[in-house]
């Protein structure tokens, strides 16, 4: 075999080897695995868990949360939690709906519009504070928004940031909180009616890292090890603020950032930053 041949056949078999690294799935060694993924100013997540179960916590911005899903190894997703309907959360929901099989989307608050109809096309189901679902071993619990509540803001118009759905999601000792755009009059209910449910490893931090969506008492109430913003580089709105970052180093927790640490990925509750 000359040079040129056996330097081909090198590459094909290089080729191939690395295809399917990116085709399987990783292992998921602790049972549970997440990836909240660098979509920018926006919000997706994934979890997996070593039985093959797939849930997304929203949808980013835009299509380019497909790309990252499939990076992830993701094939298809037994269940969509989609918070509110704001397009920074929502944006990516018709490419996800196109790209793979989803067995069925959990929703809260009032949706309208386009974003309506795109979820009329996700199997679309409406939970309320107290609904649980099991998938294997995973426990997925909705802390809010209570099934007899009506967010309004100013003028009397819906809040979908304080009617975002909350849930928390349980694989044996690994407890994690996704918490939407909840600023602090959704948390203020919170701690009335699910305080001790609270309790989580991993928080994603809400509404990107906003002074009006984390205080003492969230931190004091959910108690986490790590808290994970997703946020954009150089982002408009200076999140994740200042106020937030002092509230988790005075308490100790480890925060990642995704404008920072791009995407961050957890086994179990240990998480690491870097793609």
């Amino acid at each position: 075999m000359n040079k040129r041949a056996l330097a081909l056949l090198l590459l094909i078999v290089l080729c191939s080897c690395t295809c399917g690294r990116i085709r399987r799935p990783p292992a998921v060694p602790s049972g549970i695995a997440a990836a909240f993924l660098d979509v920018g100013q926006a919000d997706a997540a994934i979890l997996r868990t070593a039985e093959g179960e797939t849930v997304l916590f929203d949808t980013g911005a835009g299509a380019e949360t497909v790309a990252l899903l499939r990076r992830e190894g993701v094939t298809r997703i037994d269940l969509l939690v989609v918070s509110h309907p704001h397009a920074d959360h929502i944006g990516g929901m018709g490419a996800v709906l196109r790209a793979f099989p989803v067995r069925e989307t959990w929703y809260a608050g009032e949706w309208r519009g386009r974003a309506a109809r795109t979820l009329a096309e996700a199997n679309p189901h409406r939970v309320a504070a107290g609904e649980t679902r099991r998938l294997g071993k995973l426990e997925l619990t909705v802390l809010h928004p209570p099934a007899d509540s009506r967010w309004r803001g100013r003028r009397g118009k819906p809040d979908p940031n304080n009617a975002s759905l909350v849930v928390k999601a349980t694989y044996g000792d690994s407890r994690y909180l996704f918490t939407g755009d909840c600023e602090l009059e959704c948390w203020e209910r919170m701690f009335k009616d699910r305080r001790a449910e609270l309790r989580a490893e991993v928080l994603k931090v809400a509404h990107h890292g906003s002074w009006n969506a984390t205080n003492a008492g969230v931190v004091g109430s959910v108690r986490p090890q790590t808290a994970v913003i997703s946020c954009g580089r150089g982002n408009s709105y200076g999140h994740p603020h200042r106020t937030v970052l002092r509230l988790f180093e005075k308490a100790r927790v480890e925060v990642f950032r995704t404008d920072r640490d791009g995407t961050v990925r957890c086994a179990g509750v240990q998480c690491r930053s870097g793609d």
